[in-house]
């Protein structure tokens, strides 16, 4: 009896822990479609595009001897930079996937 309460609950907190993320982050994300994505994909890749950049730029100009401290900023900004949208791009696909936002044009399941 007691290990059916138990997961009677965690149905529960389950759909409470959905209805809650998607009322909280669909009030702040408006509905999505493949057009508004597609800015998010380029920006990431023109992130990726920066740091990796800037590495080859590095490596060009310290002809193999260590980086100054000016140099190791500007690579860190970069990377920065570029993780800080990847991490957020994979919390707006699990957002996606678990179904806290709305798409347009997608059918109710």
């Amino acid at each position: 009896m007691a290990i059916q309460s138990n997961k009677r609950l965690l149905l529960e907190l389950d759909k409470h822990r959905r209805d809650i993320n998607k009322k909280a982050i669909n009030a702040n994300v408006d509905d999505l479609n493949l057009d508004k994505l597609k800015p998010i994909v380029n920006m990431v890749a023109n992130s990726r595009a920066a740091y990796i950049g800037e590495l080859m730029k590095l490596s060009n100009s310290t002809s193999g001897n260590s980086p100054s401290s000016k140099e190791m900023n500007q690579l860190r900004e970069k990377r920065t930079e570029f993780e800080e949208l990847v991490a957020a791009t994979n919390a707006l696909e699990v957002a996606i996937e678990r179904g806290y936002v709305d798409i347009i044009g997608a059918r109710p399941e």
